[in-house]
Order: structure tokens, then sequence, then C-alpha cells
């Protein structure tokens, strides 16, 4: 008889972070080895996105989302993604508490750089945690390729707290020729924002690029994945958190209570005489 499998972690631990709230614990089997291949390993403390399945979890800012092809060269490869000549943004509904981790595969939409010859252009990819769901300058924000990819930022509530300069900072430049198709136009890139207490860390393809020691730090809120003229394509979106805050459902239009009306007394029971 095979074990239940039992897997127990902190979900830092399970995000990949530095550090962790507590060692994971061991898997435990006896009796029959199951088929390791066929084992899911679920946590109520992760969410996990290849949107293969329609996104409900998440809710369209600005701009145009939907399953589209990365490049126009090669129509038949379609991914989740997002495009606007302004700010195209994408929210999570779920609200997130305490120490979290988003992680974002992603790429850019070939056919919008507006250079001729130029496939794409990668700048500005922008992960956002801790926001109030509406309004891109609350929380923590990370941008990769900033400023016209001159660097990659950490903002807090809109404000510049970190920024970054070197080379694993900066996304593949086209100025000086394309610098090849494994560098940019097949390439996926990986980016983690962590909070942990009160540090807060941004990832590039697992280097670290900007870290901030905030002194007021915010508790929690919403996650948004954005660009701004430009386009993203999403391959997989990861949230790991420490607790949720599950939203109250409150109707838009109320409906009134109306008192249900008092029954009435039954009819006397008239007793007819005929007439001789």
């Amino acid at each position: 008889m095979t074990k239940a499998v039992l897997f127990a972690a902190s979900f830092l631990a399970l995000a990949g972070g530095s550090s962790a709230f507590a060692a994971p614990q061991g898997i435990a089997l006896s009796g029959a080895t199951p088929d390791l291949k066929t084992l899911q390993l679920d946590s109520p403390h992760v969410y996990d996105y290849t949107f293969a399945v329609a996104p409900t979890d998440w809710r369209i800012a600005s701009g145009v989302w939907e399953m589209t092809n990365r490049w126009s060269c090669s129509p038949g490869w379609s991914w989740f993604g997002g495009r606007s000549d302004e700010t195209a943004a994408v929210w999570n509904k779920r609200k997130l508490m305490g120490d979290q981790s988003a992680q974002v595969y992603f790429a850019f939409k070939m056919g919008l750089s507006g250079v001729p010859n130029w496939p794409e252009y990668p700048s500005d990819a922008a992960v956002t945690i801790c926001g109030d769901g509406k309004n891109l300058g609350t929380g923590y924000t990370f941008i990769a390729g900033a400023y016209d990819n001159s660097c990659s930022i950490l903002l807090r509530n809109g404000v510049e707290v970190a920024r970054s300069t070197k080379p694993e900072a900066i996304l593949p430049r086209l100025t000086d020729g394309n610098p090849g198709n494994d560098a940019m136009h097949r390439r996926w890139w990986f980016a983690r924002l962590e909070k942990e207490g009160n540090k807060v860390t941004a990832y590039l393809d697992e280097k670290p690029i900007v870290t901030y020691q905030d002194p007021k730090t915010i508790e929690g809120g919403q996650t948004a994945i954005w660009t701004y003229n430009n386009g993203l394509m999403l391959a997989r979106v990861q949230l790991y958190f420490e607790r949720e805050q599950k939203a109250s459902f409150v109707p838009q239009n109320p409906v009134r209570q109306v008192a249900a009306p008092a029954p009435k007394a039954p009819a006397a029971k008239v007793t007819r005489v005929a007439k001789r």
C-alpha cells in the first residue's frame, strides 16, 4: 500500500528565495513507490499560471491582452500577451500579504519596435507587487530595461529607490547591431521580485539586480505585469505568498429587502339556509 506523500516547506523555499522561514521537511514513502513523474505538488501559498485556460484571476487595466503570436514571421506560436503604444497592464485579482515573490517568464512581442530592421525592442518590462490593484504607482515595482534600456530600477510607490547599470541589468541592445536570435529574438527572460521582511530584491535571470531596505514596509497588495509602448509575452507567472487576504463580496447594487405581506385571516364560513 502506498503511503500519502507530504511535503511541507516555507513559500520562499518553494520560490527559490535566498532564505526561508523554516527548513523544508522531507518526503516519506512506504510500500510500493509511486511513479514520481505522475505526482503533482500543490501548495496553499502558491498560484501558478501558464495561461492554458482562461485567465480569470487577472484583470486587464489597459492595452490589449489576449492570446497572440510572438513572432510575426512564424505566427503559429502564441502565448498570452499585452501590447499598447502607451501602457499595457494586467492586474492579478488576489491580494497577497506578508512576504511574497512574483516570478515572471516573459519575452517581447515582435513587430512593435517602430524601427525598420529591429524585430523587437527590449525595454520597460515591469512587475509590481503590493499594489492597490488600480494605480501602477503603488507598491514595489521592478522595471527591467528602464529609461530606454539604460538601466533597471526599483520603485516604491512610484519613487525610485534603487538603480543598476551593471551589464546584467541591461537588456540586449540593437544600436550596435543585431545581437543574434538566441540573445533576443528567441529568448525568454526570467524576472523575480521578492519581499522578505523589510528587504525587497529584484532578480533578472537569477542574478540580483537591485535591493532595498524599506523602513516602512508595505504589508501587501496585488500584483501587476506591465510595459509601456511595447508588447510583452507571458509564458508563466508564479506568485508565492505568506498569506492571502480574501476579498469580501459587496454587490454593486444591493437588493432592497422588502417585507413579506402579513397573512390574511381566513374568510368566515357562511351557511346558507334554503327558503321554504
